[in-house]
């Protein structure tokens, strides 16, 4: 089976290189400086589980590639609708795509463009940064679990799973993505936000009481806001998502990573999403929206 990396950041490069260290067919999608260092260079992954370097095949254009069985799309969510287009206009109509991405609209988007039966909806449970071009530093947890969206199971993704699987890469099938999406949606929600807004690392953040105080906050505004669409939010799930700090006290989040990188952060697909489908249930979401807010008035030109 033939993979290809749409989009070769952290996430990319570590599920990425994980594959091809096991043997797999893999190309990978990159752009500027990440791709000049692939090209020459190769990959290298420092690892808490192991460092491990592997030669790559890296390309800038979905029109390069040889037709992939499967796209593990790892962009920002502020970009899926682009690469929905690309996808949709470049791969052969059997191409699965996996999305391993932040957010909860990316899957809809997706579908809309490739057709729901080619969409495999995924969450990422990962602690890992771009340390230099072509090399990835991955320092915590590193799983994926993925499923049917919004429910159930399917062969065909039963099959990529195991495939994926067999090449060394933890996932495992879950039959309520949705809810699994939700439940690292609370996460994003409670740590992305305030870490661009101060610069701290989750370790730094929960060591002050009121910046610890805003995170559990804006995790209890999202559980009310998913238990109100009608996703299943077990008890105890807002200290719960808190206490998933485990190997993460210096890990910088996605976002502050980058706000230092001079990116656009993913402000919409969290805040802006969740600030929406808080009012379309009902439900009451201030300190989102004063997060939403803040993010937009101190990155103007990128959130």
């Amino acid at each position: 089976m033939h993979t290809l990396i749409y989009g070769t950041g952290a996430v990319g490069g570590y599920f990425g290189g994980r594959l091809a260290q096991g043997g797999g067919k893999v190309t990978f999608l990159a752009r500027g400086m990440q791709l000049t260092a692939l090209s020459k260079a190769g990959l290298r992954v420092t690892s808490v589980d192991g460092d491990f370097a592997v030669k790559v095949n890296a390309v800038e254009n979905l029109s390069e590639v040889e037709d992939p069985d499967l796209v593990l799309l790892t962009v920002k969510a502020i970009n899926t609708r682009t690469a929905a287009q690309d996808l949709a206009a470049n791969l052969p109509p059997g191409t699965m795509v996996m999305s391993l991405q932040n957010g909860i609209e990316n899957v809809e988007i997706l579908a809309e463009a490739l057709g729901a039966e080619r969409v495999i909806a995924a969450t990422v449970f990962i602690g890992a940064n771009v340390a230099a071009p072509g090399v990835v530093r991955h320092t915590a947890a590193g799983f994926i679990r993925a499923g049917r969206y919004p429910e159930g199971s399917d062969p065909r993704i039963l099959q990529v799973i195991k495939f994926l699987a067999d090449k060394g890469l933890n996932i495992k099938e879950t039959n309520d993505i949705r809810s699994d999406m939700w439940k690292k949606m609370l996460w994003n929600l409670g740590f992305n936000g305030p870490s661009a807004l101060t610069g701290g690392t989750v370790g730094d953040m929960i060591a002050r009481p009121g910046i610890a105080w805003l995170i559990r906050w804006l995790i209890a505004e999202g559980a009310q806001v998913a238990r109100a669409a009608g996703v299943d939010m077990p008890e105890g799930v807002e200290d719960a998502t808190f206490a998933q700090t485990k190997g993460l006290n210096d890990f910088k989040t996605s976002m502050l990573q980058d706000v230092e990188a001079g990116r656009r952060i993913e402000n919409d697909p969290f805040y802006g999403f969740l600030s929406r489908e808080g009012s379309r249930h009902g439900v009451s979401t201030p300190l989102t929206t004063m997060v939403r807010d803040a993010l937009s008035l101190r990155y103007p030109n990128r959130a």
